[in-house]
């Protein structure tokens, strides 16, 4: 499990060309993955209890995704949020794909080790929950940089879906109006020179309530 904390910061198109430039001449090539297409699809109960835990700012949240850098799914996560910090559950599963529009559903994954003891853990929250499906799709291209402890990803070209079978938010298609700079680190608080002439704006939403925000006209806040 890891554990740390996270910053996000909305960066307009306008932005967009000044803040890769001073990430690049700042840490360029400073993680072995520097750039990639990221996919993720998130899963939830019909209630949207992960959705309205995030409207409702409430101290914790949970989501669940499966993740893959290419045209596999290779991880399924249990991402835990509080006031605290950021803790993450993260097992390899046997590579699966979304198939005539439709995501896999989660009792069709097996992990990579049948040993991992981190993946019943994930399935036995998922079981706590009524009738949890494949939601949303989210989808973008990261550049990724370190310095220290921190870690920076920049998320761009946000494109968000829904699945072909599933009524919730079926086949709806769009993209975020800006791209995402995330920032982790073990403390509480970013000091890097980086925000004193950005001047970005911080925001507190994930692209998971985003994107549904933006898939059903939703108040995004």
């Amino acid at each position: 499990m890891t554990f740390y904390n996270e910053y996000k910061y909305a960066v307009q198109q306008s932005q967009l060309s000044t803040i890769l430039e001073i990430l690049k001449s700042s840490y360029g090539m400073s993680d072995q993955f520097s750039s990639g297409v990221v996919d993720s699809v998130y899963y939830d109960d019909l209630s949207f209890k992960a959705f309205h835990q995030c409207q409702n700012g409430e101290p914790r949240k949970k989501k669940l995704r499966i993740r893959g850098y290419g045209l596999d799914f290779q991880q399924l996560h249990l991402k835990d949020k509080n006031i605290f910090g950021v803790s993450k559950l993260k097992v390899k599963i046997q590579p699966c794909r979304i198939k005539d529009g439709n995501a896999p559903e989660l009792d069709s994954l097996t992990p990579m080790n049948p040993d991992d003891k981190d993946f019943p853990k994930i399935i036995s929250f998922a079981a706590s929950l009524p009738s949890v499906e494949p939601i949303i799709r989210v989808k973008y291209y990261r550049y990724r940089y370190r310095i220290f402890d921190y870690r920076f990803t920049l998320d761009t070209n946000i494109e968000v879906s829904g699945f072909s079978d599933k009524l919730l938010i079926k086949g709806a298609y769009s993209t975020l109006p800006h791209h995402v700079l995330e920032i982790k680190t073990e403390d509480e608080r970013p000091h890097l020179p980086l925000f004193g002439v950005t001047k970005l704006q911080q925001i507190s939403f994930s692209k998971f309530y985003l994107g549904i925000c933006q898939l059903t006209d939703r108040n995004g806040g």
